[in-house]
């Protein structure tokens, strides 16, 4: 059908960003295009592991440091220098894996220098209207100019959601003036009807030292339930080991089935609110506990969305008492509604490979 060559760019902040960019490259490789991967650390070797026959290209890491006592935003603030570099040596490998490579298109997920004036340039991004914390919320429109000013070199910018009464981004997604396109829910999960294994799924995610903090006060309180309980620390590992403890089961990472698999057979998950997160609890209908990690605004919105509109119960890192969270997670519905085909991600394939 179509027979073009694409390059794909995940951002390698945490996992999100590769794991949603897997239905994309799906949907190419239905189309016959021939699939390039660009990206860094654990999200190129996610990808390595998913797609075994592609072929993949380093990109420049962005390396960004978290802090135990800075906030998040601050943090990234301070980083500013070092991420503007990145973005420009990025710019610049992408430039050259599109000439040696006669790449007809590029998509960057969060990616701001994978774009190129030679072939169309597609952006991927959810959180159009940047959130900044309250010490710093006099700066977020001159952050928002910057930030749109960027997605602008691209030549449209796709919205990894839907539009109307099941939207799950609500104010992050607007705000741009510059051609946007809603593509749907982005996972890599397909619903199916399993038998119930578990009563409680941890996945963890995210970046340091945030993913093993939480892993600590979990661990400590998911030892004195009675619950069949499985924690899946996503730590990608060059194989997957498992530990069996009585009552708990623990794996370092799972791919794509296998970790369908385990949340599909879990009454209740545990996770953080990371938005690839919620779009692939959306995808699979579940009901869950969510742990915005501390200072990302954009976690602590999407959560507190979600609590709002009655889906999933959600606490804080520093207040997360097990037993009280399982019980009050009862009141909540979970999600539903969610369409388990992405017609609005063909749609938008099909426009830009034509």
């Amino acid at each position: 059908m179509s027979g073009k060559r694409v390059v794909v760019a995940p951002l390698d902040w945490g996992l999100g960003h590769a794991t949603r960019c897997i239905p994309i490259i799906e949907e190419l490789q239905k189309r016959n295009c021939e699939v390039f991967i660009a990206s860094s650390g654990s999200a190129l070797m996610l990808l390595r592991k998913e797609f075994p026959g592609l072929k993949f290209f380093e990109l420049a890491s962005y390396n960004i440091a978290y802090s135990k006592r800075i906030p998040f935003g601050l943090s990234i603030l301070l980083q500013i220098t070092k991420i503007l570099r990145t973005i420009s040596k990025e710019q610049l490998q992408l430039q050259e894996i599109i000439d040696q490579n006669k790449i007809d298109l590029a998509i960057s997920d969060n990616r701001y220098g994978c774009w190129s004036t030679q072939v169309p340039s597609i952006f991927i991004c959810h959180q159009l209207n940047l959130q900044l914390p309250v010490v710093l919320k006099l700066l977020q429109p001159i952050v928002n100019y910057f930030h749109h000013r960027s997605i602008r070199k691209f030549t449209q910018c796709w919205i990894p959601d839907q539009p109307g009464k099941f939207n799950l981004t609500g104010e992050l997604s607007k705000g741009l003036s510059f051609p946007t396109q809603y593509i749907g829910i982005l996972s890599r999960f397909i619903k199916t009807q399993v038998e119930t294994k578990y009563d409680l799924a941890v996945i963890l995610s995210g970046p340091e030292p945030q993913r093993t903090i939480l892993e600590e006060i979990i661990f400590k309180q998911i030892q004195n339930q009675n619950l069949k309980i499985v924690l899946v620390r996503g730590v990608i590992e060059n194989e997957v080991t498992w530990k069996h403890e009585g009552n708990i089961s623990v794996v370092n990472y799972l791919q794509t089935y296998d970790l369908q698999e385990v949340i599909s057979q879990s009454k209740l998950i545990i996770a953080r609110s990371g938005y690839s997160t919620i779009m692939d609890l959306a995808r699979l209908g579940r009901k869950a506990i969510l742990i915005p990690t501390p200072g990302q605004t954009e976690q602590e919105y999407l959560a507190h969305r979600l609590l709002d509109k009655g889906i999933c119960y959600v606490v804080s890192q520093e207040k997360f008492n097990l037993t009280d969270a399982l019980t009050k997670s009862n009141s909540f519905l979970g999600f539903s509604n969610i369409e388990s085909e992405n017609e609005l991600l063909s749609q938008a394939l099909d426009e830009v490979l034509k």
